[in-house]
């Protein structure tokens, strides 16, 4: 009788590891299978052949399939923090773009990594292969040649509260259109402390961000002139991933036709 039951607990794990999604559990499932086929065959009294399969199947084969794990298991994303499209909320993370990322990171079956950064990191970032994509609120920038899929449609606005200098956020799509003399900020929030102190009279952000400052206040009778229409947030890709654009695109695309990514958009964004 233990004969079988070692068989159907072999055929159990067999079908265990060949049906799961998630990379990891699919690795332990097929080094249980070796470990209970080895048991199978010293039970068959061939403790050789069991010796074997413990030591290869089991030992040797799981610990390469890990290595390998290792290298491709995660989608490790450079995340600049974007409230609604992508943002720490305690120990979890939310967001439009979020919800993308895992439903990418799903269909992939690999686990996201965040790597939470500043706009000017994200180049240095992706080129040197620390990170595959880079998202949150992000604007493709001229000059910047990385491979990007187009996401949600915004402005770039121009926000005056007074006379000064024109400030914006370093690597962000405003250092662009900045005229000479204006001054630059590693965030967002610098920015916006900058503008409401009067060290600076204009500031040059996307929409959403002077959403979020008009919401949270202090810019009550700031002036706000469109800049540059067009333009969308945007998923950006480390050269050399071109199979990771493309999954990432035919996602998008499938969300957009089947009206999901509208009614995401709509719940983020309205």
């Amino acid at each position: 009788m233990t004969v079988p039951l070692a068989a159907a607990l072999t055929l159990a794990l067999a079908a265990f590891a060949l049906t799961r999604r998630r990379l990891l559990w699919g690795v332990i499932g097929v080094g249980a299978h070796s470990l209970a086929l080895a048991g199978l065959l010293f039970l068959l009294s061939a403790p050789d052949v069991a010796l074997t399969e413990a030591a290869v199947g089991f030992a040797l084969v799981t610990f390469v399939y890990l290595l390998a794990l290792r290298r491709t298991g995660k989608l490790v994303v450079a995340a600049v923090p974007a409230y609604p499209l992508l943002y720490p909320q305690g120990e979890r993370v939310r967001g439009l773009e979020w919800e993308l990322l895992e439903r990418l990171a799903r269909s992939l079956h690999r686990d996201l990594e965040l790597i939470w950064a500043s706009r000017a990191e994200v180049p240095g970032l992706l080129g040197s292969g620390e990170a595959q994509l880079a998202c949150g609120g992000v604007l493709s920038r001229g000059g910047e040649a990385l491979p990007s899929l187009l996401l949600v449609p915004t402005s770039l606005v121009a926000v005056r509260v007074g006379p000064g200098p024109t400030g914006a956020v370093q690597g962000c799509r405003g250092q662009d259109r900045l005229p000479p003399g204006g001054l630059l900020f590693p965030s967002q929030e610098e920015l916006k402390d900058a503008l409401v102190s009067g060290r600076i009279g204009t500031a040059l952000v996307d929409l959403l961000s002077f959403r979020n400052w008009h919401l949270a206040g202090g810019l009550e009778g700031a002036e706000v002139i469109p800049v540059e229409r067009g333009l969308h947030y945007t998923l950006l890709v480390a050269p050399g991933e071109g199979e990771l654009l493309r999954r990432a695109r035919e996602l998008v695309e499938g969300l957009r036709g089947s009206g999901e990514l509208d009614r995401l958009i709509r719940r983020y964004l309205a």
